[in-house]
């Protein structure tokens, strides 16, 4: 007898932006623009240009980035020097980037464990019925 072919499963997608992972993934960009941008978020797409040369210098046009920020106008106006602050950020700040990463993923980990029942109420009794069922989830 021939065997029949199974049936493929069906994937379900998730509904709605899930508050919690959009939270963890702004912690984690906050990490890497810190750690190798030198600047946070907002710093980093509305910064300032790229800083001006020394005054007491006198040889050629060098600017200097005494704070190690780069933002994204510095990066396309001149990514040579841009791209040398940021493996010298990168060099700095990898340990501490790793922890913190580290850290924030275990801190996220059980905060939803330890949040799942009144999150879970929260999307049940306030969001839910306002907002409607696919539109935002706070449940981990």
């Amino acid at each position: 007898m021939a065997r029949g072919r199974k049936k493929m499963k069906r994937r379900s997608r998730p509904r709605g932006f899930r508050v919690l992972a959009g939270l963890e993934a702004a912690a984690y960009a906050s990490i890497l623009s810190r750690g190798l941008m030198g600047t946070s978020i907002i710093g980093l797409f509305g910064g300032e240009d790229i800083r001006a040369p020394l005054a007491t210098y006198t040889g050629p046009i060098q600017y200097v980035n005494a704070d190690g920020a780069v933002t994204l106008t510095e990066l396309a106006s001149s990514p040579d020097l841009a791209l040398m602050a940021i493996m010298d950020n990168a060099r700095a700040n990898l340990i501490p980037m790793a922890m913190a990463s580290i850290a924030t993923g275990v801190s996220f980990r059980i905060a939803k464990s330890v949040l799942r029942r009144p999150l879970s109420s929260v999307q049940r009794n306030l969001i839910n019925p306002i907002l409607g069922k696919g539109l935002i989830r706070v449940t981990a």
